[in-house]
């Protein structure tokens, strides 16, 4: 590993970052022209924004055939996005979970990865199942906003009249930041994905297991940094949220597209699918018992999210350290993690549903 690796490996990172929010500023800007609503852009464009460099980085490892690296982003990005993003601003500040985060966007994930687990079995996800994740993300978006439009009014601002030349300008500058975003993000991810290789094989490591740290880590520090700096400023609304549609959107959309361009399929390992992909459907259903439990994260849940992230983080560190521990992990995993996960999820809905049903699922802030 030289000084060069370290040096592309951080300004592939910078150019991740400065382009994702060229991206998310540029694209909101034209949303808010179209007069969408805020859940809609949040759910539509912020959200394909902010996973740009989770499928920049994922798709252009995955054309390489360096399959572990693609894989490994995804579920690193989602196992820290979901313990890490949201349980940093819970310890912070109680955060309500929306209604609609309970109901929809947290079963699609937990289903959504499960399905992708099973396509991996076999250690590769071909053309045609990339292209039925992709189809299932269009089908999730589109019932998504519909329902939105129904209940979600448009922005003050949105209704705020221009004259042409001003809405002319404010889609030049949207479309200009939105192309100069797009930009850093193929230059970034390209340097990102050659550096972050070349340190796994100088630190002799698996590229996976440096998707799951390293790079998904990087990739998810614009997100931790907005959760713990909205956390502190009480602005607590979607901290969730955003971390559960990032998630759908990676584990359909960046998989489904990486599969497409893959070639062959896309190369899953083993490892992956005997214990990574368990730990990040336990993730969820842990997640969701908390969400249903009370329709909020308190410090306790938070502190319970990290907690949990250290255990895998320290899981991950051993296994690289000695592969033979895998096996042991894999069975913890199956045997154990996965079905309380499962219990816990169940035991809660069904407490809450005993005392008043689905009534007891609103949060009326949310549903605007």
């Amino acid at each position: 590993m030289s000084i060069l690796d370290l040096l592309f490996f951080l300004v592939g990172l910078v150019l991740l970052v400065a382009g994702a929010e060229g991206l998310v500023r540029g694209a909101t800007r034209l949303g808010r022209l179209a007069g969408l609503s805020p859940l809609v852009i949040g759910l539509t464009i912020v959200s394909f924004a902010t996973t740009a460099p989770e499928a920049s980085i994922s798709i252009v490892a995955a054309a390489d055939g360096r399959g572990g690296l693609a894989v490994g982003n995804v579920l690193g990005s989602n196992i820290f996005n979901t313990l890490v993003v949201a349980g940093a601003a819970a310890a912070i500040i109680t955060i309500p979970v929306s209604n609609v985060t309970v109901r929809k966007d947290l079963p699609v994930l937990i289903v959504a990865t499960s399905c992708v687990s099973l396509f991996a079995i076999n250690k590769s996800i071909v053309a045609w199942e990339g292209a039925l994740l992709l189809f299932a993300l269009a089908g999730f978006i589109t019932f998504s906003v519909v329902q939105s439009r129904k209940t979600a009014r448009a922005t003050r601002e949105s209704r705020i009249t221009r004259t042409r030349q001003e809405a002319l300008i404010e889609m030049g500058i949207g479309l200009a930041m939105s192309t100069v975003g797009s930009a850093l993000l193929v230059l970034g991810s390209r340097l990102f994905v050659d550096s972050a290789s070349d340190i796994a094989s100088a630190l002799g490591v698996s590229e996976l297991i440096i998707g799951l740290t390293i790079v998904s880590a990087s990739t998810s520090a614009p997100e931790l940094m907005t959760a713990v700096v909205a956390a502190l400023r009480g602005e607590t609304d979607l901290a969730i949220g955003n971390a559960v549609g990032a998630s759908i959107i990676n584990v359909l959309g960046v998989i489904g597209a990486a599969a497409l361009v893959s070639g062959g399929g896309l190369d899953v390992p083993g490892d992956a699918v005997r214990f990574h992909f368990p730990v990040a459907i336990s993730v969820g259903l842990f997640v969701l018992a908390i969400a249903v439990f009370g329709n909020r994260a308190g410090r306790s849940d938070g502190i319970f999210m990290l907690a949990f992230y250290g255990v895998y983080l320290s899981a991950l560190i051993a296994i690289s350290l000695n592969d033979d521990l895998l096996s042991s992990f894999s069975i913890v995993a199956f045997a154990v993690v996965l079905p309380l996960a499962l219990i816990a999820a169940v035991t809660a809905i069904y407490i809450q549903w005993r005392r008043g049903g689905p009534r007891q699922l609103e949060v009326p802030f949310v549903d605007r």
